[in-house]
């Protein structure tokens, strides 16, 4: 009788046991926790365990995790550096692990690239095709991922390469994981878990893998920016001489002092009448021109409806003088090639330029 009821009062105490273990746990937490963090030098660090020598068992691991747990419940004051000595045990098990029950310290104490970037060293004989057809992604983003402008690389060279396809990033200052995103593709989780930045996050200068992601075009190391437009000098002259034409493309062909002939020397007619000699030699002014050639039995193409041909005298018959030119080439777009002395008032200077499509049909042409 006397056994059973001793049976009886053990089975009723056995309850709680979990709740008596829990407590004990927690008052050796508490007086851990109320320790100055300074004298009980609990703060390990990554550089500090890379090292040594110091291994740590799979439960030792476990452990740790839970008393960080509970200090995090508790809001120790350890708890920051509990949790911290988490983090740095799980990453270097990720980093160094090299079986499968103990945690051993890494080569290096400082990572820079993250679990999705993988270190490659070139060998002799290698360029980047080879490389990237052994991880299995293409040439463009092994390139991408180290700033290469082509597929040469020398032997030594040190490359991050993507573990899946995709591109290694360097974070930049202010970068965030929404814009890195936005800017180059993939997605935020992906990132996050491909990267363990669960708890991290990014910071400036770390490697990190963009799943499928790639690079805009004027990021990529071979773009070529296209070369600026060349410069248009445009004038608008001899308003008053029955000219409001527009030029382009001005190119001086030099000053002509000898051209001789039955004109002016220096002045637009000389020029003209240089390039077509067939002209009658006395039609006075250039604002004659026209309508003289016309009466002496050339055909002329009359403003606003003309039409441009290469070898024919273009004209503006407005004003007391006017102004003549030689049209040297007729283009696809529709604008003409000219050659003239005189323009803008610069006697014995002769220039070619550009008339834009727009403007040929203000000038009268005598054709050939």
């Amino acid at each position: 009788m006397m056994k059973k009821k001793n049976r009886k009062n053990f089975e009723r105490t056995k309850k709680f046991f979990p709740y008596i273990l829990v407590g004990f746990l927690t008052l050796l937490i508490t007086i851990l926790g109320t320790i100055d963090k300074k004298s009980a030098e609990v703060n390990i660090s990554l550089d500090t365990i890379a090292a040594s020598d110091y291994k740590m068992s799979v439960d030792q691991l476990s452990e740790l995790y839970i008393v960080a747990d509970l200090s995090e419940a508790l809001s120790l004051a350890s708890a920051p550096d509990v949790a911290s000595n988490y983090v740095i045990a799980s990453t270097m098990r990720d980093v160094g692990q090299t079986s499968s029950g103990k945690l051993e310290k890494p080569n290096i104490t400082n990572i820079v690239a993250s679990r999705g970037v993988k270190k490659y060293t070139v060998v002799d004989g290698e360029d980047i095709n080879a490389i990237a057809t052994k991880f299995g992604i293409s040439s463009d983003q092994v390139r991408w991922s180290n700033g290469l402008k082509n597929t040469d690389v020398d032997a030594g060279t040190v490359l991050y390469i993507p573990s899946v396809s995709g591109i290694v990033y360097t974070v930049k200052d202010g970068d965030t994981i929404s814009g890195i995103v936005e800017k180059y593709g993939s997605t935020e989780s992906e990132i996050i878990a491909l990267n363990d930045l669960e708890v991290s996050g990014i910071s400036e200068g770390m490697k990190i893998l963009l799943k499928d992601g790639t690079l805009p075009e004027k990021e990529r190391p071979e773009y070529v920016p296209p070369a600026p437009p060349a410069p248009i000098r445009t004038y608008y002259t001899y308003t008053y001489l029955g000219s409001t034409s527009v030029r382009q493309n001005i190119v001086s062909l030099g000053y002509f002092y000898g051209l001789g002939g039955p004109y002016t020397p220096g002045q637009c007619t000389q020029w003209a009448w240089s390039k077509r000699p067939d002209l009658p030699p006395f039609m006075g002014n250039a604002a004659n021109w026209a309508a003289y050639a016309a009466n002496s039995g050339y055909t002329v193409s009359w403003a606003p409806n003309s039409i441009p041909v290469a070898g024919s005298v273009f004209q503006t018959g407005g004003g007391w003088y006017g102004h003549v030119g030689y049209v040297e080439a007729v283009n696809e777009d529709g604008s003409i090639v000219i050659s003239e002395m005189n323009y803008n008032y610069q006697s014995f200077h002769a220039i070619q330029s550009t008339v834009p499509a727009n403007m040929v049909g203000i000038f009268n042409y005598i054709y050939p």
